[in-house]
């Protein structure tokens, strides 16, 4: 993989077209380009999933980066059982697989247990040896694979700085970057795996950063702010829905600041559409109320950033506005 040693790397700095663009993106699935493993796909999912979770200055640390890369193949691996290169005789496995493998043996874990659900201590464990491995051999190659157009890097500061040409791009035509890489994804990892672990790839791969439990957020929610639907106003008690308001099909992230309480009427109902303008209003004064930052120190949110994400959503294809029944 040409590029994977840099320790370092610089986007180039100047226009580019959207033609330009695409035939960057098009370069990491080229047949030209050698893939051993499916790391690389894997780094592209965790940069979008976390494409709004960038700063000012549009950087993402390796910490966030990385602990997206482990979520997605802690599923893959233990709830699909799916390999992720050809295996050579005698060898265990990509490093990824061994570093998730050896952690259900130290800790003892459930093979079924969801990545959410590990214990903190844990979850730091294997987010760090993760990272170590994927900033040696994949930060570099995908630098190089996009042509150097898609971000700057530094192994020593551990960042990632999206290109702001490439950003604009990317947000642009999300949905069908993520499904290419997705199909891209799906093809390869049909020759390394056999039988039933293949059925239905696209939405596993689609769904392997889904969390299935937001309890945390309910109780947030409900404790320290609502207990009505956020729609429709209809009284809720504790048991009721997470929603979010921005479908998670677009935002691949579980957020507070994109997250509202829903009755199960509303939710169906919802489902993967964007809510009317006006809630977006609600949901921006709600923030506020909430004080986001001091609940989650971690996230960049800024009321003008939901207001792009919304934006964007809607150039995505997202551009039937849902209101609640009266």
């Amino acid at each position: 993989m040409a590029g994977y040693d840099l320790k370092e790397g610089q986007f180039e700095k100047r226009s580019a077209s959207d033609d330009e663009l695409w035939s960057a993106i098009s370069n990491v699935f080229s047949a030209k380009i050698k893939t051993n493993s499916s790391y690389k796909y894997g780094m592209f999912k965790a940069i979008l999933d976390n494409l709004y979770n960038v700063d000012e200055q549009l950087i993402l640390s390796f910490d966030k980066v990385f602990s997206k890369f482990a979520e997605i193949y802690w599923n893959l691996i233990l709830k699909h059982h799916l390999k992720q290169q050809i295996q050579a005789e005698g060898k265990g496995g990509t490093y990824l697989e061994q570093i998730i493998w050896s952690a259900v043996k130290k800790y003892e874990l459930p093979l079924d247990i969801p990545y959410e659900s590990l214990p903190p201590e844990i979850m730091i464990d294997i987010n760090h040896q993760v990272k170590m491995k994927c900033k040696m051999y994949v930060v570099g190659a995908l630098f190089e694979d996009t042509r150097k157009l898609f971000y700057s890097f530094s192994k020593k500061g551990e960042w990632i700085q999206i290109n702001p040409v490439m950003y604009e791009f990317l947000c642009k035509h999300k949905v069908i970057v993520e499904k290419l890489n997705y199909y891209q994804w799906a093809k390869f990892l049909e020759k390394v795996n056999a039988g039933d672990s293949t059925n239905l790839l696209l939405s596993k791969i689609d769904e392997s950063a889904k969390r299935n439990n937001l309890t945390y957020y309910r109780q947030i929610l409900f404790e320290e702010f609502e207990n009505k639907c956020f729609y429709c106003g209809v009284n809720v008690n504790s048991k009721v829905d997470v929603d979010h308001f921005i479908p998670w099909s677009f935002v691949k992230d579980d957020c507070l600041w994109n997250l509202v309480l829903s009755c199960p009427a509303c939710n169906r109902s919802k489902s993967d559409k964007l809510a009317a303008p006006r809630y977006l209003d609600i949901l921006i004064d709600r923030n506020k109320k909430i004080h986001i930052e001091r609940i989650d120190s971690s996230t960049n949110y800024e009321d003008s950033k939901l207001r792009e994400i919304y934006y964007w959503a809607k150039v995505n294809g997202y551009d039937e506005e849902w209101r609640p029944r009266k």
